[in-house]
């Protein structure tokens, strides 16, 4: 099982999302996130003020492998972007917790936050997925 970074000041959910809370909260893609989507060649966030649901979309994703949809992991309203992450989308790849955060928002329901997994909760869970997945592989 490869071993990867999992911070233990951030929060997480089931979609391999981080997020940062404050006041705003800023949210990103894991560093399992990032691997299980391959080398990002485009990424487009949805504008500062698009308000948004707990699991609705919120941009695109693209790898060489694979084309997906940004989800929210809370619901809110995006206050900003990060623009140099849109023009050079390996950031995301290159330094996920960092340089390559997606976008910042204002929560519109705090109880939500009460709902994401910690630093131990989410290690858990992904160590449980990637068993499940090196199991899955074995019977193919």
């Amino acid at each position: 099982m490869e071993k990867r970074a999992i911070p233990d000041a951030l929060l997480y959910d089931c979609r391999d999302y981080w997020i940062r809370v404050d006041r705003e909260v800023v949210i990103g893609l894991t560093d399992r996130g990032q691997g299980h989507i391959g080398d990002i060649i485009y990424l487009e966030i949805s504008p500062a003020g698009t308000a948004v649901r707990q699991g609705g979309r919120c941009g695109s994703i693209e790898s060489g492998k694979w084309v997906g949809s940004i989800l929210a992991p809370v619901s809110g309203v995006i206050v900003e972007t990060n623009r140099e992450a849109e023009a050079d989308p390996h950031r995301v790849n290159a330094d996920p917790f960092g340089s390559g955060w997606l976008y910042r928002m204002a929560p519109t329901d705090r109880k939500e936050i009460d709902d994401l997994m910690d630093f131990s909760a989410y290690r858990a869970w992904v160590e449980e997925r990637s068993r499940l997945e090196e199991q899955d592989g074995e019977g193919s």
